[in-house]
């Protein structure tokens, strides 16, 4: 950072977000839900890189891949038999906003996916389209690997705490006359 004005400010804030990305990839691991360790490692990047102070604005930010909200809160299948085997698959997630409808997950992603984990010769296409068709009628169980580390309690919390290193910071920049 060029400029910051509010170190104790930028330094309490960035130490925060370290706890709670670690505390998130850790849940990630826990709940076994860190199959290619992809969306672990873009929680990573912003370790030690989160708060920006830009001329007295100070901001934090935790950034992650852009499925993270459906691993955390989890999707609502469409229940149904399955285009493929015709087997009866009922909705296992009845609590998330997020559901599908009609659009089946995307197919590239998963397939990318179990290319990493199948032995060479396996049947890439027919397993990920298995795999597809299962979180389609399925959904996708909540994790809560985000939401149970970034609560309300936790954001008051952190609100207290800079409010005193902000006073600190503060009361370090005052010049006397």
């Amino acid at each position: 950072m060029a400029d910051n004005t509010f170190p104790l400010t930028t330094d309490a804030l960035q130490d925060w977000l370290n706890i709670k990305i670690r505390k998130m990839q850790k849940n990630l691991d826990r709940n076994k839900s860190n199959n290619s360790g992809q969306l672990r490692q873009s929680l990573g990047r912003n370790y030690n890189k989160g708060v920006l102070d830009e001329r007295g604005m100070i901001k934090g930010r935790i950034e992650a891949d852009d499925y993270w909200y459906f691993v955390d809160q989890g999707v609502q299948g469409v229940g149904g038999d399955s285009d493929i085997t015709g087997n009866s698959m009922s909705n296992r997630n009845t609590t998330s906003k997020a559901k599908y409808k009609s659009k089946k997950p995307p197919l590239k992603d998963i397939l990318m996916w179990v290319q990493t984990k199948l032995p060479a010769g396996g049947s890439d296409l027919f397993t990920a389209l298995n795999i597809r068709e299962g979180i389609y009628r399925k959904g996708l169980r909540a994790t809560n690997f985000a939401s149970s580390v970034l609560t309300d309690k936790d954001i008051k919390e952190l609100t207290q705490q800079l409010a005193e290193t902000m006073a600190e910071d503060i009361a370090n920049n005052i010049t006397p006359e």
